[in-house]
């Protein structure tokens, strides 16, 4: 019997995370450090995701997180 592996996200989840990551994302005037924790958590989720699906594209993502980008854009 095969072991199919079931995706614990989907592109909705991205998007709605993407979407979550730009209201939290430091502004220009904010300092480095809160720069440096953003850019970290996005690392760490762009680590889980990619894990749990091969197909997940991390630099997508990191485009999609930054303020004023289409979470929904083919890049």
């Amino acid at each position: 019997m095969r072991n199919l592996k079931t995706n614990r996200f989907a592109k909705r989840h991205y998007e709605t995370i993407a979407e979550a990551m730009q209201q939290a994302c430091p502004a220009a005037h904010w300092d480095a450090n809160k720069r440096a924790q953003f850019d970290v958590t996005v690392t760490a989720l762009c680590a889980m995701f990619k894990s749990d699906n091969p197909q997940f594209q991390p630099e997508r993502f990191r485009t999609a997180c930054e303020p004023g980008n289409n979470v929904r854009a083919r890049l």
